[in-house]
């Protein structure tokens, strides 16, 4: 966490390629996580979602071949902490809020986030509304995508 906050959030923010979200305690100022943000285009070739699906994300088109979405692109926990009773569901609100803010702006529907092939990790995500998009095996991370509800 301390590596990803000191060295590639900064690079991110100056190249303009993801804004990082730090959410303190309000009454101490400790941190208690963070979150990444960016816009990323993502190819379906190898995804495992109906024609439904693939039009509920795109918006348009059943036959979509890529989407463009929000990418959570990292997302952490301050395990330092004793006392941090900060849930995955109240990251997951505070990136919604940020993200139904952009939305106002330049709209989208989907949410996607990559992470390990670690079941309890992906069983994790799928508790919070994820459902795996794109799991090969030329692939080294599952991606995960949710709808953005109004």
């Amino acid at each position: 966490m301390e590596s990803f906050l000191r060295s590639k959030s900064v690079r991110f923010e100056q190249s303009d390629v993801a804004r990082t979200y730090l959410i303190l305690d309000a009454a101490s100022g400790d941190l208690l996580a963070y979150f990444s943000l960016s816009f990323k285009e993502i190819s379906l070739e190898h995804s495992k979602i109906s024609r439904t699906q693939v039009k509920r994300l795109d918006g348009i088109s059943k036959n979509a071949d890529c989407v463009r979405a929000y990418l959570i692109g990292q997302i952490g926990k301050n395990f330092t902490l004793s006392q941090n009773n900060i849930s995955l569901k109240l990251i997951l609100d505070e990136v919604y809020g940020v993200i139904q803010e952009a939305r106002a702006l330049i709209g989208s529907r989907a949410v996607i986030l990559e992470c390990e092939k670690n079941d309890k990790l992906i069983a994790l995500y799928q508790a919070n509304h994820f459902d795996i998009l794109i799991d090969s095996d030329e692939e080294s991370l599952v991606t995960m995508y949710t709808y953005i509800s109004d």
